[in-house]
C-alpha cells in the first residue's frame, strides 16, 4: 500500500481544514483514487489509499484519531478497492482491506463499540477497539456488518445483510445474522 492522505502529525487546525475543504481529494489524486464529493472523511490523515481506489457517494470514512478514541485508529485501504454507495467505516479500532476488497452499498465495518460497564450512564462512557481485517479478493454483500475483532481471509463473500463477528477463512461464502460459513470455494485458477 502507498502512504497516506496526509501525515499523523498534521497540526489540529490542518486537519480540520482538509475535512471541512475536501481537500484530501486533491491528494487522492496522486493515487489515482477518486473520492465522491458527497463522500465524508473524518481524519483524513489516518486514511492510506492503495493506487486506483473508488469510494463512491454517501460513504463516511471515520479513521478515529479522536480523543474519545485515545487518538487511535486508522483505514488502510489496498489496491482497487471499492467503497459502495452510503457504506460506514468507523476505523477508531483499526481497519485495513486487502487488494481488490468490494463493499457492497450500504456496508458498516464498525472496530468500535460501548463497553458494557457502568459508565454507559455518564457523559464519558468507555469503548471496546478491536481492528477488522479483510483479505485481498473479498467481497462484502450489501448492507452486510462487519464487526471489530473480525479477521476475513482472502476471496472471502459475505451474503447481503449478513453480520460477522470472528474470522472468517480464506475462499469461505458466510451467510445470516450471526454469519456462518455456508460453503467453501476451491481456488479457480
Amino acid at each position: 500500500m502507498e502512504a497516506g492522505v496526509g501525515q499523523h502529525t498534521r497540526p489540529l487546525f490542518l486537519e480540520v481544514l482538509s475535512e471541512v475543504t475536501g481537500a484530501y481529494r486533491l491528494a487522492a489524486l496522486r493515487h489515482k483514487a477518486s473520492i465522491a464529493w458527497s463522500a465524508k472523511v473524518k481524519t483524513p490523515s489516518r486514511l492510506t489509499l492503495g493506487h486506483h481506489v473508488t469510494i463512491q457517494a454517501g460513504a463516511v470514512i471515520h479513521c478515529g484519531g479522536k480523543a474519545w478514541s485515545d487518538f487511535n485508529g486508522y483505514v488502510r485501504l489496498g489496491n482497487g478497492v471499492v467503497v459502495g454507495r452510503y457504506c460506514v467505516l468507523y476505523g477508531a479500532g483499526g481497519i485495513e482491506l486487502g487488494d481488490f476488497v468490494h463493499l457492497g452499498p450500504g456496508s458498516q465495518l464498525i472496530s468500535q463499540s460501548g463497553r458494557h460497564d457502568a459508565k454507559r450512564l455518564g457523559s464519558d462512557p468507555t469503548f471496546h477497539f478491536a481492528p477488522i481485517l479483510i483479505g485481498a479478493g473479498s467481497w462484502i454483500g450489501a448492507g452486510a456488518v462487519v464487526l471489530g475483532g473480525s479477521t476475513l481471509g482472502c476471496c472471502v463473500n459475505v451474503a447481503p445483510n449478513s453480520v460477522v463477528a470472528g474470522n472468517v477463512p480464506d475462499y469461505a461464502v458466510v451467510v445470516g445474522n450471526p454469519a456462518r460459513v455456508l460453503m467453501k470455494n476451491e481456488v479457480i485458477r
